[in-house]
């Protein structure tokens, strides 16, 4: 009798776990394909939209960064993508899936918005400064932190119109005037003190628009002082140092003539370093003109602290300068660098403590999401939020 064989259906093992493997990454990659035919309808039932939810809800901490980026894309220009599944996607810790809801999205709330331009990152202060409509308190933290290429941003928007104080806060930064200096001097956003304080850091245009301010400050001060004039009595401590100054720029004293212009003129330590650097002579001629340095010594000074960097033509400049600036000029010139150099201790101490909120808790920007590497996976929760 002739015995039949019998196929055994058994898989092999290394079939059954390629297949374990390609359900696991369909799996993961199930989000990204209902987002392509979420937003692939016009309009949807509740239903529909609740199922949607309630599987972004699952499966959103799982999803792959790629897959985040480009649901964060399709869902940023949907009608009809619910506000609180938004909000999650704007609190991403990866910036480029929450910059798409962070421009797009009509109804974030504004104390993310704010968190967001207060802390960064930076592509999230761009995507926040993009938006449609921003509210003034958001417009005041970015004026506060973002980059020069956010500031840009802002200042090329024909809708926004920056405050007096969001222009006093940008004539403050240094770095901010030094890139964008003509460009908020020509949307008339430049403070005019501010930019008296930000004279070291102005593009060339601009010194010389600082400089007459500073003498329009000095004539109405002069006019303002009973008999017109200042008094111009010999201070015999201004003597010695001035003559304390010439010995050290003599001697070429870097250090000691750093410091004494530090505690003549009140400014901090790093403006005077600064002072002394081969593309800074104005400053250091306005500072010792400030001083009631007299030409000769002035002339001294500049030779033997930047001579060695400096052509001749230059030095003829400075010379000039020194000869035209009024006295009262140089003046208001440094006291305004003195109060940006206070003003800078300030926002350094200011910022040195942690971002906190309005009740005191400590308010890292952080995603309800962070915890992506964990082995179980968890529900998202989402908050309602309020229109921004």
């Amino acid at each position: 009798m002739r015995q039949s064989q019998r196929f055994n259906p058994k898989e092999p093992p290394a079939t059954k776990a390629s297949r374990r493997r390609s359900a696991s990454h369909s799996a993961r990659h199930i989000l990204l394909s209902a987002t392509e035919i979420f937003v692939g309808l016009r309009k949807h039932t509740i239903e529909e939209t609740g199922i949607f939810l309630e599987l972004a809800r699952n499966l959103l901490p799982d999803t792959p960064i790629e897959d985040r980026r480009e649901i964060s894309k399709l869902l940023s220009g949907h009608a009809e993508i619910p506000d609180d599944l938004q909000e999650v996607l704007a609190r991403d810790d990866d910036a480029q899936t929450a910059a798409p809801a962070l421009r797009n999205s009509p109804r974030l709330s504004v104390d993310l918005l704010k968190a967001l331009a207060n802390n960064g990152p930076e592509l999230s202060r761009q995507a926040i400064a993009e938006r449609p409509s921003l509210r003034e308190s958001v417009i005041d933290a970015l004026c506060d932190h973002a980059e020069a290429s956010v500031i840009k941003i802002l200042l090329g928007r024909d809708d926004i119109t920056l405050s007096k104080t969001h222009q006093a806060k940008l004539s403050r930064r240094s770095e901010i005037v030094a890139t964008l200096g003509l460009e908020l001097a020509g949307r008339d956003a430049l403070h005019p003190d501010g930019l008296m304080g930000q004279f070291l850091h102005l593009p060339a245009p601009l010194k010389k628009q600082a400089i007459a301010t500073a003498e329009m400050t000095s004539l109405v001060k002069q006019a303002q002082t009973p008999g017109g004039t200042m008094s111009q009595r010999p201070d015999m401590n201004r003597l010695q140092i001035q003559e304390a100054l010439v010995k050290a720029a003599l001697d070429q004293n870097r250090t000691s003539f750093a410091t004494l212009l530090s505690q003549s003129l009140g400014l901090s330590r790093q403006t005077c370093n600064f002072l002394m650097q081969e593309d800074q002579g104005e400053g250091l001629t306005i500072a010792l003109k400030a001083l009631g340095m007299p030409e000769f010594e002035t002339t001294t000074i500049l030779i033997r602290m930047l001579g060695e960097n400096t052509q001749l033509i230059d030095l003829r400049g400075l010379l000039r300068m020194h000869r035209t600036l009024s006295n009262g000029a140089a003046e208001a010139l440094v006291g305004q660098w003195l109060l940006h150099d206070q003003g800078n201790q300030r926002t350094a101490a200011r910022h040195s403590s942690q971002y906190q909120d309005a009740s005191g808790r400590k308010l890292p920007v952080k995603t309800p999401l962070a915890d992506r590497g964990a082995n179980t996976r968890k529900k998202v929760r989402f908050a309602k939020s309020s229109e921004g």
